[in-house]
């Protein structure tokens, strides 16, 4: 099982996922399908709770999110 971010006293990796997400010009859903094609599973669901600070992405994640959105680590913590 992989490490947890906790966000739930301040959602603010949520924000900046969906920030750069809306600044690549990209749909949930894509992102969802690049995820799942690097192996980490992600629903839906699950993403909204990310993005919105109610779920905690893993490590996995982002670091799966740093190559989708050709960022920096630093780009979900600002």
């Amino acid at each position: 099982m992989s490490e947890r971010i906790n966000q739930h006293k301040n959602p603010i990796i949520g924000t900046n996922i969906r920030r750069l997400r809306k600044e690549r010009d990209m749909k949930a859903t894509n992102v969802i399908a690049k995820l799942q094609l690097k192996d980490v599973y992600v629903t839906t669901g699950i993403f909204s709770k990310v993005e919105n600070g109610y779920n905690n992405p893993s490590v996995d994640m982002l670091i799966a999110l740093t190559e989708i959105f050709s960022c920096d680590f630093n780009e979900f913590f600002k």
